[in-house]
């Protein structure tokens, strides 16, 4: 005999529930953790990168400058390819 037709839909409804809240809670889990590791990040991160004493070691955006005449070259040798096969 077969199943009929409610009990096939209250089946079906009971595992979709069942999933999405199994799904609900894994995503509700993740975002947790992400918190959690974002708040420890940013509460050891402080002290990286920064020495007390010696600034030899702590790097300074502004005197630093980048070298773009490689990449200059690397794109104009692209353009100079792609134009002559």
């Amino acid at each position: 005999m077969e199943p009929a037709i409610t009990e096939l839909l209250l089946s079906g409804s009971k595992l979709m529930l069942m999933g999405m809240t199994i799904v609900f809670l894994f995503l509700a889990l993740l975002v947790w953790i992400i918190g959690v590791t974002a708040d420890l990040v940013r509460r050891y991160d402080q002290g990286i990168g920064r020495v007390s004493g010696d600034s030899s070691l702590v790097l300074d955006d502004a005197s630093q400058e980048p070298d773009d005449s490689e990449i200059v070259a690397a794109i104009s040798a692209a353009i100079h390819r792609h134009e002559n096969p």
